[in-house]
């Protein structure tokens, strides 16, 4: 470093004696002086200047697959495709142990979006523990959650990345368990056991195929009782799924409310109702063992005298490219 800089300094010298047609002897006279920038580049050697590269916005995003061969082959597809623009890709834990890479927890995850590869359970196990927006794409089974098929994905790789699409919200219920006795509350502090958020349904079903199940629920201090196999709590995204089978209306996605349903009722008066999504719900197993499931997925088995409260939670961020209309979606896949 310190040779070139003298020989910037000595060329500079040079230079401006040459331009003047001094004589050696007058030139050994005359004191150094630094060159100036202008010199250098118009009559010396080119400097090589360093430019610094500008940071690039890429999307941090992780990947959850549905866990079978298809899912993991459309997964791998999926990654080259964003390779292309981002290097932040990651893996779920499930995804990650079948791909042999490092895991990611959902939960954790803050980056900009989460890509759901597989149908509408995947979709529903990742937004029990999701606090990102999520883009759930299709790639068998009916998909009703989906808001995308894999095949059309390609084409909107770059709208995705470049952050050009809507945020659709989809409501959520949460079920809390009420601490009645005070060795309850004080274990509650110490363990964490909170269900996850319900994007479909809450359904409190019997435990026992043999035994009927008495359940009875609270709404604005009116009292209801139902006898058979249960009782289930769905949002309007999940009025289409299990809701729909046990005979109870359909809801358009944009309401705000709250479809309740007997499950077989045995000579039960109690008929299904749809309630404002503001009101807080008091659920109490009044007889025999209950399971309690979230979706399909999360729950646990509770005895009688167990209470719940049951109230609107947060809603999921569903990512997605054009409007979608449901009752076009309802009569081509759940109809036609």
């Amino acid at each position: 470093m310190l040779n070139t800089l003298r020989h910037l300094f000595c060329y500079g010298n040079l230079q401006m004696c040459e331009n003047r047609r001094i004589s050696t002897s007058q030139r050994n006279s005359i004191p150094l002086r630094k060159a100036s920038l202008f010199e250098i580049s118009k009559e010396g050697p080119p400097l090589k200047i360093r430019k610094r590269r500008k940071k690039k916005n890429y999307p941090r995003v992780l990947l959850v697959a549905k866990q079978n061969k298809a899912g993991l082959r459309h997964i791998k597809k999926l990654e080259k495709m964003l390779r292309k623009y981002t290097d932040e890709i990651h893996f779920d834990h499930s995804t990650a142990i079948r791909l042999r890479k490092r895991g990611y927890s959902i939960r954790k995850f803050t980056g900009d979006f989460i890509i759901t590869v597989g149908g509408d359970g995947t979709f529903l196990w990742t937004a029990h523990k999701a606090n990102v927006p999520i883009l759930p794409v299709r790639i068998e089974g009916q998909g009703f959650l989906c808001t995308i098929d894999f095949r059309h994905l390609e084409k909107h790789i770059k709208d995705l990345v470049r952050k050009n699409y809507k945020i659709m919200e989809r409501m959520r219920l949460v079920c809390t368990r009420a601490k009645t006795r005070r060795i309850e509350k004080y274990m509650e502090k110490i363990l964490s056991n909170e269900y996850p958020l319900a994007l479909n349904e809450i359904a409190f079903g019997r435990k026992r195929p043999s035994k009927v199940l008495y359940v009875s629920f609270v709404i604005d201090g009116v009292r209801f009782e139902s006898v058979g196999d249960g009782v289930m709590f769905s949002t309007p995204s999940g009025s289409t799924a299990y809701n729909s089978s046990a005979g109870g209306s359909i809801i358009d996605p944009k309401l705000n409310a709250i479809s309740i349903t007997p499950l077989y009722p045995f000579y039960s008066k109690v008929k299904p109702m749809v309630i404002s999504g503001d009101k807080k719900i008091l659920v109490e197993v009044s007889g025999g063992e209950c399971a309690v499931v979230i979706d399909g997925h999360g729950g646990e088995y509770v005895k009688s005298g167990t209470k719940f409260v049951i109230e609107k939670a947060r809603p999921a961020k569903v990512i997605t490219f054009s409007e979608q209309n449901v009752f076009e979606k309802l009569k081509s896949n759940l109809i036609d």
